[in-house]
């Protein structure tokens, strides 16, 4: 339940990013007054070039049309210039990044849960394990990581066995 609405509220957020008011395609640019370029690498390694122009707007030279999760990125760099024209975008954008982030933790809950259910029959030592786990917890006697709280299985111990 929450992964699907996870993936709608990534996917309206997106499509909200490719609707920003400010965003000039590159040929809609010609004769606009250049108030700034930068150079930016996104996320992904690609590199591109802003051009920042008067009244909140800009454009992207890039080899090839941006993606939509590539919009985001591209209009954090360009907030400060940006957002003072359109704030009504940005607050609805602000907006729907939160909700993205609260549908992901409950996304990756939800994935726990389910996998600990499936895996229960299987593996019935599994429910003792997390139980233990929850009162370690609980007492401060575990912090939160990626420890089984089996020592055996630490790599520096596997030859001991």
């Amino acid at each position: 339940m929450y992964v699907e609405q996870k993936w709608k509220i990534n996917r309206e957020k997106n499509e909200h990013a490719r609707t920003c008011p400010g965003f000039l395609p590159l040929d809609q640019a010609r004769g606009k007054t250049v108030l700034d370029t930068f150079s930016l690498t996104l996320p992904d390694q690609t590199r591109l070039t802003v051009l920042l122009f008067e009244q909140g707007r800009f454009s992207v030279v890039e080899e090839k049309e941006l993606q939509p999760a590539q919009m985001l990125p591209v209009l954090e760099a360009v907030r400060k210039d940006v957002e003072r024209h359109h704030p009504d975008f940005y607050r609805k954008l602000d907006s729907l990044a939160e909700e993205d982030r609260k549908m992901q933790v409950l996304a990756r809950m939800e994935n726990i849960l389910g996998a600990i259910r499936n895996n229960v029959p299987q593996n019935p030592e599994l429910l003792s394990s997390i139980k233990n786990l929850i009162a370690e917890m609980d007492a401060g006697l575990s912090a939160p990581g990626c420890s089984t709280g089996d020592d055996q299985e630490r790599p520096e111990n596997r030859d001991k066995r």
